[in-house]
């Protein structure tokens, strides 16, 4: 590793740190930093209640949703290799916001919620966005065609406005407030059963990158390069198409459509780590956790104490970039 590189890598774990117990610190009841490092160990304390059952499982939830969403960044822009990429842009979240709405709204009848019921029900709508998807662009995915991005857009559009039917035909009062919190992406109802099903979303898109990350760099040279090198590239496009709808939809059914984060980190994580797959999955899921770590910071600091929807901060940070990257004069769209 370079010696900038390695700076950055360095300061980089040290803004995790630092933002990781800003986050903690950060709500109606104002904490130093001794009291904060104090209160997690002081398992008497009475405020430890704060900062155990509130505050971590929501910074901890932060940091994990910024990993899984920048992973499948990497992994939708290997997929179509366009910038624009990522699961906010192609459907999934609006898929994975279906499958939920379809459950808050009793739609299908659930007999016992488990901590599996909404992260199923999501990763079933993604999965079911990028059937869509792949159906409507089944040449493009062939061919490597970004028009493949067009039909992602198509396909979230289609989800949206059914989700807005089910809304105002059928939600009664209570479900319209939980679903209009949950539709602008949040981390104010963090659990404990939240942050591990977001770790094993998280567990899984690691590891995958890590099998893979020679698969995805010799994808990056073109569907016929890498035909000629042996990989069988309709199998592996299917497979990331399953394994990312998987952990996006397990970790949207905790917090809402979160847009933008995908785009944007892969594309910084390259710029300071280069263009290879394996550094990048490891120092680019940190540098997302961190991203949306300060987001959701900054969503409390703005509106305290429960914070403006984390949606509206990465969408106010992230719109400027996706307009850089359309209209950039070095675009390569």
């Amino acid at each position: 590793m370079q010696n900038r590189t390695r700076i950055i890598a360095i300061l980089l774990c040290l803004g995790f740190v630092f933002i990781f117990l800003l986050s903690l610190r950060t709500g109606s009841a104002d904490y130093t930093w001794k009291d904060v490092t104090a209160r997690l160990w002081d398992l008497q304390h009475p405020d430890r209640f704060i900062l155990v059952e509130l505050r971590l499982p929501r910074t901890l939830l932060s940091l994990l949703a910024g990993g899984v969403l920048t992973l499948s960044g990497f992994y939708m822009q290997a997929l179509i290799k366009n910038p624009l990429a990522d699961p906010y842009i192609m459907g999934l979240t609006a898929g994975a916001g279906f499958g939920v709405n379809i459950v808050i709204l009793g739609i299908v009848p659930i007999a016992t919620y488990t901590i599996w019921t909404y992260p199923t029900f999501a990763a079933l709508g993604a999965m079911a966005t990028l059937l869509l998807v792949v159906g409507l662009g089944f040449r493009a995915l062939l061919e490597d065609n970004s028009k493949l991005l067009i039909a992602g857009v198509a396909v979230s559009a289609i989800f949206t406005a059914a989700t807005g039917v089910m809304i105002y035909l059928l939600a009664d009062n209570d479900q319209l407030r939980q679903l209009i919190f949950w539709s602008f992406g949040s981390f104010g109802k963090a659990t404990w059963d939240a942050v591990a099903v977001t770790t094993l979303m998280l567990g899984i898109g690691l590891v995958f990158g890590q099998l893979n990350h020679h698969k995805l760099d010799v994808m990056s040279l073109g569907d016929d390069q890498a035909q000629s090198l042996g990989l069988e590239v309709r199998k592996f496009k299917y497979g990331l198409l399953f394994w990312t709808s998987l952990i996006v939809g397990g970790t949207v059914a905790f917090t809402g459509p979160i847009g933008f984060v995908g785009m944007m980190i892969p594309h910084f994580s390259r710029s300071i780590f280069g263009g290879l797959h394996r550094p990048n999955i490891w120092w680019g899921t940190l540098l997302g956790a961190v991203y949306l770590m300060t987001c959701d910071v900054l969503s409390r600091w703005i509106l305290s104490p429960g914070g403006l929807p984390i949606g509206i901060i990465t969408a106010i940070l992230g719109v400027p970039f996706f307009l850089y990257l359309l209209f950039g004069r070095n675009n390569h769209l």
